[in-house]
């Protein structure tokens, strides 16, 4: 008999030290689809419906997820149930229609073992949840025939349990098996405690006293005896969380687990654990651009979601929407049409739900539902007349007229009115009529066009013209009701702004008319003058059909090659591939694999006899740089798409399988002449299962105006890198340029100043395909809340957690996973020493780490100070707060601060690597 908790892993990283209240366990049950994997990892019980997926993903395999089984019945629909003969069957369970089963059958456990258990093993589950371990007794009256079929449950689940050793268990009640079981049993669950949910009246109701009594000593006895945890399953409406949340409380004063969800158990629910969703549903509509990369929603919609660590899901207007609870699981829903009338009574019926389930929503560009249709009124909306006399404003938010002002001549747009308005952003009246274009309301909040994004010249469209109508920060945080949270960043850590370089192989074999180097490649350029002069780390890719043997160059080729070569025997050089055939436009040349021009034009490199694929362009030219270009110890880190760089999802699945990362697209290009939130862009996005990481920044194509001139114009990304740094710190530093930048003595200079300018900077440098790694850790990161203290898991790739406006620094005495905090920047950044943190806010004396340029490969705060190791790309700087009275050893050496400033002192080491510094402070 074992019968005896054992904490996950992550609750082990979670554990408070003793100067804090201790954090228990917590548990949480999702039946639903699309499992909410990333959020339930951050529970030490996380129960799922395996069916709805199949298996544990990857990255969440190194902890518990429990499957339900249920034992006592078995539906028709499940797989193994054709296996199971009719002697073995006990009955129906009308009210489920399920059938009860006979477990006192040997045949049938071992078909149990065989047929449910094995596979749920071997898809990755290493714990299971026993549901209708009681559902004999709905066919078998006498008490000799029940205790035949307890211990055929006991024999089945020690049968699983010395199948597979390691096996955990819930179980759903039981309590009456536990003499006899061998296996380990973490905790023992039960439904209904204070509220419970009454099927056939569809309806909730209070538990009797006397039934929580007897629920309540047998959640006792189970905890004295065996010392199981306890786990009580409430239910309440999804639209009530405040109501939830009561009920977790007084669930965990019994010093039992809560979980307080909706009947159907396909919604995340609350407990005194909860995680904060950041999944949002961005839903488009009507763009006339035939590619969905280009509408609005995605143009401009990304980064103000993104910014405040929303993780968008992306579907277009006439998809299937998502099924199942969303509250709890979605931060909300924002709907961007381009044009009116374009949903369907079936969309405007699932949004009416997810209203009433008090998911926030907002709408922009257009209504979302008919304003004047049956669901108008639901949302508060009212027909208006058009207006036949100027209107006038009446009430304007101060985030109204953000990077505009508001016209002289003010269209109502929408002639519409809203009853159900909390907070007018813009309200006009003419003839004595209201219009409110923009507004919060209770449901969320809407912005109708032209009060979204205009021109700067009302006559003149195009790039760099368009202006933020309202600042879009502000509308999507009051819109969506977010909360204050620390906030996932890419951009920065340790306290520095990431700084890196990438370079796109276009024109590796194009010749210089840079002085002393006319005649030969411009890849010889860049690795003299450039990469052997600057230590940044830079990414460089080459297109395999431009460098190659077989390749459009033959006779440069052995040249090419050789450069190549020494470029990549740099320390500071990563290798990437730029594709084989450098494809335009990925869609067009994907699907007419065998022709050279599609409907934008050329296709690809004129490779002869070549009929395009994406394997080939991705995975076979990263085999052949690895083969043929780099040294021992590299390898090709991730493809730099080309062309449009809009990769169709074939392309990003292949690139995943090949383990290759990948970067580029989008256009971040705000400049001092169009100084636009508009052209600042997302971190990535999401393509069916895969997921595509935009380069930050944009390269010397666009400020050359496509190598037209001038050709010193990429000097002016310096103007983006200051403009993404404040007044909010959007983007990290990129020195993102093509081969042939090198080729002109113009071009070559601006790139030198570009890279002398970042080299100034008190950046953290790293690689690209480090910073791929942190974005895609930013869809993965979890964060939850458990009394005052936040919780948060992640890969441990990304370190850095930014804390907006409502959310304090850490205690450094109680917190676990945190390294130190910076406030002298654009924002406040939280820093994490690994995958894992737990913290609370409030005030400590304790030392802290403040800044460095270089990543934590070890730390460990102690009683007098802290231990710690540092490793970057450069000579290391960093600085410890609260440092006074404090010395810091390497090796036994002591190591002297540079400079002291208010409590902070600040270092320097030539070494990149410094492995256990010590701080030691005076009591």
């Amino acid at each position: 008999m074992t019968g005896r908790l054992v904490f996950l892993l992550f609750s082990l990283v979670l554990a408070i030290s003793a100067r804090a209240a201790p954090t228990g366990p917590a548990a949480a049950f999702y039946y639903g689809p699309d499992i909410p994997w990333r959020d339930l990892s951050v529970y030490d019980f996380p129960v799922v419906e395996a069916a709805q997926a199949k298996g544990v993903p990857a990255r969440y395999r190194d902890q518990h997820f429990y499957a339900y089984v249920s034992l006592g019945e078995a539906l028709p629909q499940r797989p193994y149930f054709s296996r199971i003969q009719p002697e073995w069957r006990l009955g129906k369970n009308t009210a489920w229609g399920s059938w009860v089963l006979d477990q006192s059958q040997p045949a049938l456990r071992d078909l149990f073992v065989d047929e449910v258990f094995t596979p749920l093993w071997e898809a990755g589950y290493r714990g299971f949840f026993l549901d209708t371990l009681d559902s004999y007794q709905l066919g078998v009256s006498d008490e000799a025939g029940r205790k035949v079929q307890r211990e055929g449950l006991i024999a089945l689940i020690n049968q699983v349990a010395e199948r597979y050793p390691d096996a955990r268990f819930i179980f759903n009640r039981g309590f009456e098996l536990m003499p006899g079981i061998d296996a380990q049993v973490d905790a023992i669950a039960a439904e209904s405690l204070y509220q419970r949910w009454v099927q056939e009246k569809q309806g909730y109701q209070a538990v009797p006293e006397t039934d929580r009594a007897w629920l309540l000593g047998q959640f006792d006895e189970a905890r004295q005896r065996y010392g199981v945890e306890g786990i009580a399953i409430d239910y309440a409406p999804p639209s009530d969380r405040e109501r939830a949340r009561a009920l977790a409380e007084k669930i965990a004063a019994h010093d039992l687990i809560p979980w307080v969800t909706n009947p159907e158990i396909d919604g995340m629910g609350v407990g005194i654990r909860e995680v904060i969703p950041r999944d949002v549903l961005l839903i488009h509509g009507g763009s006339e651009d035939r590619l969905w990369e280009h509408a609005d929603a995605v143009r401009y919609g990304l980064m103000p979601l993104q910014f405040q660590g929303l993780v968008p899901e992306i579907r277009e207007v006439s998809e299937s929407m998502p099924a199942g609870q969303l509250r709890g699981r979605y931060a909300g829903i924002v709907v961007w049409l381009e044009k009116d009338g374009i949903t369907s009574p079936a969309f405007e019926q699932w949004l009416v739900r997810q209203r009433e389930a008090g998911v926030p929503i907002a709408m922009i560009g257009f209504p979302a539902i008919d304003p004047l249709g049956p669901n108008g009124n639901l949302f508060g909306f009212q027909g208006r007349p058009t207006p036949q006399a100027l209107p006038r404003i009446v009430a304007e938010h101060p985030a109204m007229g953000f990077e505009a002002p508001l016209p002289a001549f003010l269209p109502v747009g929408e002639a519409l009115h809203n009853t159900q308005v909390t907070t007018p952003w813009l309200e006009l009246v003419s003839d004595g009529q209201q219009y409110t274009p923009v507004a919060m309301t209770e449901w969320g909040g809407y912005a109708m066009q032209p009060y979204v994004i205009r021109s700067a010249l009302p006559t003149v469209d195009g790039k760099g013209m368009e202006r933020w109508m309202f600042n879009p920060l502000t509308f999507v945080r009051s819109a969506l009701r977010l909360p204050a949270m620390p906030i996932p960043d890419v951009t920065t850590e340790n306290g520095r702004r990431l700084g890196f370089a990438h370079m796109d192989g276009d024109g590796f074999p194009s010749l210089a008319e840079v002085q002393d180097y006319q005649g030969q490649a411009d890849a010889r350029v860049l690795l003299e003058e450039i990469l052997k002069k600057f230590d940044l780390p830079t990414t460089i890719s080459v297109i395999e059909g431009e460098v190659s043997s077989q390749g459009l160059y033959p006779d440069q080729a052995e040249d090419l090659q050789n450069i190549a070569r020494e470029m990549y025997t740099l320390d500071h050089v990563e290798a990437a591939t730029h594709t084989y055939s450098h494809p335009f436009f990925w869609y067009d040349a994907q699907q007419n694999p065998d022709s050279l021009f599609g409907p934008e034009g050329q296709l690809r490199l004129p490779i002869p006899e070549y009929s395009m694929t994406p394997e080939r362009e991705v995975a076979g030219s990263a085999r052949y740089i690895d083969e043929n270009l780099l040294p021992p110890g590299k390898k090709t880190e991730l493809v730099l798409w080309s062309g449009d760089t809009i990769p169709t999802p074939e392309a990003l699945a292949v690139a995943r399988e090949s383990g290759l990362l990948n970067m580029n697209g989008s256009d971040t290009v705000i400049t001092r002449s169009s100084p636009t939130w508009t052209l600042i862009k997302g971190i990535g996005i999401p393509k069916g299962e895969e997921y595509q990481v935009y380069a930050p920044n944009q390269n010397e194509n666009i400020y050359t105006h496509e190598w037209t001139g001038p050709f010193y114009g990429f000097e002016r990304v310096i103007e983006t890198f200051e403009l993404t740094e404040t007044p909010h710190r959007f983007k990290p530093v990129d020195v993102y340029y093509h081969t042939y930048i090198a080729s002109k003595n113009a071009s070559l200079e601006s790139l030198r100043k570009v890279y002398q300018w970042a080299e100034e900077q008190p950046l953290f440098p790293l690689f690209a395909s480090e910073y791929v790694r942190k974005v895609l850790d930013f869809n993965h990161m979890a964060i939850a809340r458990e009394g005052d203290r936040w919780l948060v898991r992640g890969d441990g790739e990304l370190r850095t957690l930014r804390l907006p406006e409502g959310t304090g620094l850490p205690d450094m005495a109680t917190s676990q996973g945190v390294a130190g905090y910076r406030e002298d920047k654009p924002g406040r950044y939280l820093h994490l020493s690994g995958a894992t943190a737990s913290w609370q806010e409030g005030e400590s004396a304790r030392p802290y780490l403040q800044q460095a340029n270089g990543r934590l490969t070890a730390f460990a705060q102690q009683d007098t100070g802290l231990q710690f190791s540092l490793r970057g790309y450069t000579e290391l700087e960093f600085a410890i707060g609260n440092a006074s009275g404090c010395v810091l050893t390497q090796a036994g050496q002591r190591l002297n601060p540079q400079r002291r400033e208010e409590g902070v002192h600040y270092f320097r080491s030539a070494k990149h690597e410094l492995v256990e510094l010590r701080l030691q402070c005076s009591q």
